[in-house]
């Protein structure tokens, strides 16, 4: 079926081209199938954006069904409330304390849950981690969740010192709540609440980066890269982000074999997310494929930020919501056959102890701190945390560290333990903007 459609969609003009492609949709195409498909068709068309928003339209027509796309947000620009925020951070010197958290509000997060609260004083603004807004069993120990926090500290750090303060971090100490597998049990079981994780105090003086001006820029980039390696160069200049005195370190993995493992690994690791039924379950609640759910929760995964490209997104978007066991087999495919396929650059943050506190929000400080280095040069980054969520899942469940102590060997990373990993490159398309939370939904009474 799909080889006949491949063959027509070669032969026939541009129009008759998207119409196959609509069929080959509505007759059950694999998703990973049709995003090669896009890839060529992208390739040899070389439409421009205002005909692939045409082409979209004539998927819509060609199904009978404008009105129905409509509905299902195929037309959706990504804008309104949900979008609002990616314009409302403006960094204007003697502006309020209030707009630091405009900038916090913009930063990366595990699934775009956007775990955090902030109270705003004089001197000061607290960050909390809002625990209601966890991952589960995908993160029973709260990791990627303060992680994501330490993103939002940096963020606000920064916009601090472009609007002519200089920033004093204060960040708590200890170890993550539950870090051993009863605390994790017993996270599961208490109310959610606000714990304070730092304080970013505010101090005549200016301590200015160029990276507050991409801030707003930045976005994860889920779709394909090219084959063009990121030079070395900007590999060295990532590296010395990292701040003195921190204990985490950015380990290349330079070497083919290295890659090679980490991509085994990886899967190995996808693998056994998506036949464990409660990771699924508390990974797929954040997905916002509905139209009505984005403009309702704000947060989450929609299906604009995945990836696929414009006409394959549009394709999916008219289709009914695909079950949260097809949409991580889907994961799995698409990790192997875009995420880790070409020989990506490869890169890992490893600490010296995975559940301090301090180590990971210092660990999301150093990510945001690289994503919006690279974002200025056109470079983009995306996680594959794949690894680390099921050292923790084997943690929490009291199993024998099987997949930390393998990583481990094969990277070589001696005592040091990773807690975050991703790949960067040069993309085929640019990424997309997600929902976000404003910062007076977030603020709460001092």
């Amino acid at each position: 079926m799909l080889i006949h459609h491949s063959r027509a969609i070669a032969c026939t003009n541009r129009s008759n081209r998207l119409n196959l492609w609509a069929m080959a949709v509505a007759r059950g195409a694999r998703p990973d199938v049709l995003w090669r498909m896009e890839r060529i068709m992208e390739r040899k068309l070389k439409v421009s954006r205002r005909r692939l928003l045409e082409g979209v339209a004539t998927l819509a027509v060609a199904a009978g069904a404008g009105w129905y796309a409509a509905g299902r947000g195929v037309f959706d620009a990504r804008t309104g409330a949900p979008f609002a925020p990616w314009t409302a951070f403006r960094g204007q010197r003697g502006g309020e304390l209030a707009e630091l958290v405009r900038a916090a509000v913009l930063a990366a997060s595990p699934h775009n849950t956007q775990p955090w609260l902030f109270e705003v004083h004089p001197d000061r603004i607290d960050v909390f981690s809002d625990r209601s807004r966890s991952l589960g069993t995908m993160d029973p120990f709260l990791r990627e969740m303060h992680i994501g926090l330490g993103c939002a500290i940096e963020n606000l750090a920064l916009a601090a010192g472009s609007m002519g303060w200089a920033p004093r971090v204060e960040l708590e100490a200890g170890h993550l709540r539950g870090s051993d597998p009863e605390g994790a049990r017993a996270l599961e079981r208490a109310a959610p609440r606000a714990i304070r994780v730092a304080s970013v105090r505010i101090e005549p003086g200016a301590a200015e980066s160029p990276l507050a001006e991409v801030i707003a820029r930045r976005h994860t980039n889920r779709g394909p890269y090219q084959a063009q390696r990121v030079p070395v160069s900007a590999l060295q200049e990532l590296s010395r982000l990292s701040e003195a005195g921190s204990d985490g370190e950015i380990v290349w993995l330079e070497r083919p074999d290295q890659r090679e493992s980490f991509a085994a690994h990886t899967l190995r690791a996808t693998e056994t997310i998506i036949r464990d039924a409660a990771m699924v379950r508390d990974s797929d609640a954040w997905f916002r494929l509905a139209p009505e759910a984005v403009p309702s929760h704000r947060d989450g995964l929609t299906l604009d930020v995945m990836g696929l490209g414009p006409l394959l997104t549009a394709a999916v978007k008219l289709l009914p919501r695909p079950s949260a066991e097809q949409m991580h087999d889907d994961w799995l495919r698409v990790t192997r056959e875009v995420h880790l396929a070409g020989d990506p650059a490869i890169g890992v943050i490893a600490v010296r102890d995975r559940y301090d506190l301090g180590s990971t929000l210092r660990a999301g400080r150093l990510w945001q701190r690289m994503h919006l280095w690279a974002t200025a040069r056109g470079i983009a980054m995306h996680p594959l945390n794949q690894v680390p969520e099921i050292i923790d899942r084997e943690r929490m469940l009291g199993r024998a560290p099987a997949m930390e102590r393998s990583f481990t060997e094969a990277l070589g990373l001696g005592d040091r333990q990773l807690t975050f990993a991703f790949r960067l490159g040069f993309p085929e398309r640019e990424g997309v903007c997600g929902p976000r939370r404003a910062a007076e939904e977030v603020i709460r009474a001092a």
